[in-house]
């Protein structure tokens, strides 16, 4: 009889300490779900804040164009009197009230509110302007004759917010390749601000089109010597 309640007794111990482990196996994958679907979650906050921040900097990108194009049309100046001076620059635009109605963000000139770059971007960079690259495909296109176009540049964009740009402009751009690096920088050359002065013929720096799955881009977030980002919109075709 006690060896019947003997074996009986380490049956049950057995069993129980069986119940235990899987117990504790069960708890143990349904904690590695919860983790598993919080990091997801996290993520995927952030891509729609990245998704979110580079729709409103197309809306700001074309609201820069459409100042340009009030100075043009509306208030009837030359390409060359074209100005960006805004007082949260760091680069030497002019003065905003150099002859207001050429000035972008000037009520009585572009009508545009100058807008720092949308937060999950960049490096807080301000938007820059350039003249000094031909975008291929786009404007004067013959070697001999191209011009620079005249563009805005959202410099040191995370390579997050560059891939979603891209994927949003539905353009495959391979963001392991540099592009043709040009003076001072990829697709600007930052030692020349506009200010006025476009880059022609020969001295154009020309962004390749071996670079632009998709051309002509009017607008493109690409990678320049040392794995940094840029995204630029043209603001007139030249």
């Amino acid at each position: 009889m006690m060896r019947f309640f003997y074996h009986s007794r380490r049956q049950n111990q057995s069993g129980n300490m069986l119940i235990y482990i899987l117990g504790g196996i069960f708890l143990l994958g349904i904690l590695i779900v919860l983790l598993k679907g919080n990091a997801q979650e996290g993520a995927g906050i952030d891509a729609d804040k990245i998704a979110v921040s580079v729709q409103k900097m197309f809306g700001d990108a074309a609201d820069l164009e459409r100042g340009v194009n009030n100075i043009l049309s509306r208030n009837q100046r030359s390409e060359a009197d074209i100005r960006f001076a805004h007082p949260d620059s760091v680069v030497n635009y002019g003065l905003i009230t150099d002859e207001p109605d050429r000035q972008v963000f000037d009520p009585t000139g572009g009508g545009v509110e100058y807008k720092a770059p949308p937060a999950n971007l960049n490096d807080g960079t301000q938007w820059q302007f350039y003249a000094t690259t031909h975008i291929p495909d786009i404007g004067t296109d013959t070697p001999a004759s191209s011009r620079a176009e005249l563009i805005t540049v959202l410099p040191n964009v995370t390579r997050a917010a560059c891939e979603k740009i891209n994927i949003s402009l539905k353009q495959p751009v391979n963001l392991d390749n540099d592009i043709d690096p040009v003076a001072n920088g990829c697709i600007y050359d930052s030692a020349n601000p506009f200010t006025g002065t476009y880059l022609s013929g020969a001295s154009t720096n020309t962004l390749s089109s071996a670079e632009i799955p998709k051309s002509p881009a009017k607008e493109l977030c690409v990678r320049c010597n040392g794995g940094t980002y840029h995204y630029y919109r043209v603001l007139l075709e030249r």
